[in-house]
């Protein structure tokens, strides 16, 4: 009440104010040092002075993260767009990559949309914190979209077809000791999908994570005409944020707090956060009559669990099938797919 009022509790007349303001402006009792209407004025203009250039700052910090949060788009779709198309017998790299990955040749109509850059450069912050070239390697380039076919976001994934059996190579780790990613996301991805085969006018969807799942599963069920394959590039753009009460502490997993005490983990809970905006998450077009969402068996099966939920709750609509479909513990769709279809044809 002190901060929010302009009070020094370090006076008799502040502390008694700020005990009347937490007591929803209790009268201060006879005998209590109560503010002057001098004091009270002086206050008051301070306070509205100090809102007034908070207001300010926020609204100045929006600008600058919109205006960074634009930059950063154009900079994904400059490299979306500047990446090469692949026709014909171009980006046997990237095709392969696909192969290995999922088990099956893409069709043509993936690389109207997933493109190819042979040298594309893996950006690292070197020791005195400035953007320096880490890696240089081939990499598929997919982009992020609206419902609308607005670019706003681009994916990347680096390729190493020596390096099985993700066929990603080892970029190192990072200050923190952790191993750097093979995938990064540039500018918008929240509300967006990356577009990987046929059209959104679809009646039928199919939704995962990771591009290289969609591709598996899309080619083991031969990649139906009536059917839009997309990825959300990530759970959390699947499934779309929490509502906070339905949090829940995980059962086997804790870790340490700041006393070395063993505490359970908090997993983001089934229940869509309400009110959200269209922007928290990937959408479907209203006309959509069925979506299949693929789930990461290789994940943590609690919270992805509890997220496809989530997700089949929030894309729910009236006259609309939305049901998930799980791969085998412990592995995703790509991985298994692959794993069976190299096993059928070394038999």
């Amino acid at each position: 009440m002190a901060h929010a009022h302009d009070l020094d509790l370090k006076s008799r007349t502040g502390f008694l104010e700020a005990c009347s303001a937490a007591l929803g402006n209790e009268p201060i009792p006879e005998g209590g040092e109560r503010e002057t209407d001098e004091e009270r004025s002086a206050r008051l203009t301070r306070l509205d002075n100090i809102k007034a250039q908070a207001a300010k700052d926020a609204q100045d910090a929006a600008e600058k993260q919109a205006a960074f949060r634009e930059r950063e788009v154009n900079k994904a779709r400059g490299i979306y767009l500047g990446a090469t198309l692949i026709t014909g017998e171009h980006g046997g790299v990237l095709r392969e990559y696909l192969r290995r990955r999922t088990g099956f040749v893409m069709p043509q109509g993936v690389f109207e949309n997933v493109r190819f850059s042979a040298r594309h450069t893996y950006w690292q912050r070197d020791e005195f914190g400035r953007q320096a070239e880490h890696y240089c390697g081939p990499a598929m380039i997919a982009p992020f979209v609206t419902l609308e076919g607005r670019i706003t976001g681009c994916h990347e994934t680096w390729i190493d077809l020596s390096c099985g059996p993700k066929f990603r190579p080892d970029l190192g780790l990072d200050e923190k000791g952790s191993r750097l990613a093979t995938k990064k996301m540039r500018g918008t991805k929240k509300g967006s999908l990356i577009p990987i085969h046929g059209g959104m006018t679809a009646l039928r969807w199919v939704i995962g994570e990771g591009i290289e799942t969609v591709a598996a599963f899309a080619s083991a069920e031969g990649w139906r005409a009536d059917t839009f394959y997309c990825a959300t590039g990530d759970l959390g753009n699947l499934a779309g944020p929490a509502d906070r009460e339905s949090w829940f502490y995980h059962d086997t997993i804790a870790k340490e707090d700041a006393s070395g005490r063993a505490m359970p983990v908090r997993v983001q809970g089934p229940v869509p956060k309400p009110d959200q905006l269209a922007t928290d998450a990937v959408q479907a077009s209203p006309h959509v009559s069925e979506i299949l969402l693929l789930a990461d068996g290789d994940s943590e099966p609690v919270a992805t669990a509890a997220a496809m939920v989530r997700a089949e709750t929030r894309l729910a609509a009236p006259d609309r099938l939305v049901h998930t479909c799980w791969p085998p513990a412990g592995e995703d769709f790509a991985s298994a797919i692959s794993k069976a279809m190299f096993l059928e044809a070394a038999e």
